[in-house]
C-alpha cells in the first residue's frame, strides 16, 4: 500500500470545508452541530484552526491517544479543545479562514515530511490533524443537512487512521482482534485471532469508529459474532446518546 499523502488530504479537506462555509449566510454559521454538543458550525472552524496552530507549534495535547481510558485525561482534552474555540469566539469568518490558512502553510509541509515537526511532537502528530479534520468536515455537513465529500481523500484516510487506533485500543484493553470489512476491503485490527467480524459501508464504518454513532446504531451494524466485547472501546470518544445521520 502506498504511503498516505497526509498533506494532500489535509489541504483538500481544508479547501472543501472553507468552500462550504464561504457559501453560508452569517446566520447559518450559528447552526448547532449535533456531533459536537455545545458547538456551532463556526465553533468547529475555530477548533480545526486551533488544532492546526497547536500541531504546527508543538502545542498538541499529548494525552489525546490515552484519553479513551483515563477520565482525567478526557477532561483535559475537552478543556484543550474548548479553549481553542473560546479564544476565537466572535471572530468574523474571513479572519478564521485566514488564520487557518496561515497555520496550514506551516503544518502541511510537516505532514508532507518536508519540514521536521517541533521537538517532542508525538509520533501520531502527522495523522491526527488529518483524521480530526475529516471527522469535522462531515460533522458540519451533517449539521447543515448537506451530505457529501464521502470520496474525499481525508475521508478514506480517516477510516484507515481510526481503524488503526481501534486496533491499538483492543490490544491495550486485552480484547480479541476484530475483522473489519469495508466495501471490497477486509483486514484485521488487534492481535490474535478475531472473535467477530464487522461489515459496513466505508463511510458508515468511518463515522462509527470516530464516535459518530450511538450504541443502538453500532449494534444495528452487520456483526458476525458478539459485539459486546468491543462496544466500550470501539470509539475513542463517548458515543452520542441519540442517533446521528451523517
Amino acid at each position: 500500500m502506498a504511503a498516505p499523502d497526509f498533506a494532500g488530504a489535509y489541504a483538500d479537506a481544508r479547501r472543501r470545508l472553507v468552500g462550504l462555509l464561504s457559501e453560508l449566510e452569517e446566520g447559518r454559521l450559528a447552526t448547532p452541530v449535533p456531533a459536537c454538543p455545545d458547538w456551532t458550525v463556526r465553533d468547529v472552524l475555530a477548533h480545526v484552526t486551533g488544532v492546526a496552530a497547536d500541531a504546527a507549534t508543538g502545542g498538541y495535547f499529548r494525552g489525546a491517544t490515552d484519553a479513551w481510558r483515563d477520565p482525567e485525561l478526557a477532561l483535559a482534552r475537552d478543556a484543550w479543545t474548548a479553549a481553542q474555540v473560546a479564544s476565537r469566539r466572535g471572530r468574523p469568518l474571513h479572519e478564521l479562514i485566514a488564520e487557518w490558512a496561515g497555520w496550514a502553510d506551516r503544518l502541511e509541509p510537516m505532514l508532507a515530511g518536508a519540514v521536521t515537526p517541533p521537538a517532542g511532537s508525538p509520533a501520531w502528530l502527522l495523522p491526527a490533524p488529518v483524521a480530526d479534520l475529516a471527522v469535522h468536515l462531515h460533522d458540519v455537513r451533517g449539521a447543515l443537512g448537506r451530505p457529501g465529500d464521502r470520496d474525499a481523500p481525508a475521508t478514506h484516510l480517516g477510516l484507515r487512521i481510526y481503524a488503526r487506533w481501534l486496533g491499538q485500543r483492543l490490544e491495550e484493553a486485552g480484547r480479541p482482534a476484530l475483522r473489519l470489512r469495508a466495501g471490497d476491503r477486509e483486514w484485521v485490527e488487534g492481535a490474535g485471532t478475531p472473535a467477530a467480524t464487522l461489515a459496513a459501508d466505508p463511510f458508515e464504518l468511518f463515522r462509527a469508529l470516530s464516535g459518530r454513532r450511538s450504541t443502538d446504531q453500532l449494534l444495528a451494524l452487520a456483526w458476525d459474532g458478539s459485539p459486546e466485547r468491543y462496544l466500550d472501546v470501539f470509539s475513542p470518544y463517548p458515543t452520542p446518546p441519540s442517533p446521528l445521520l451523517e
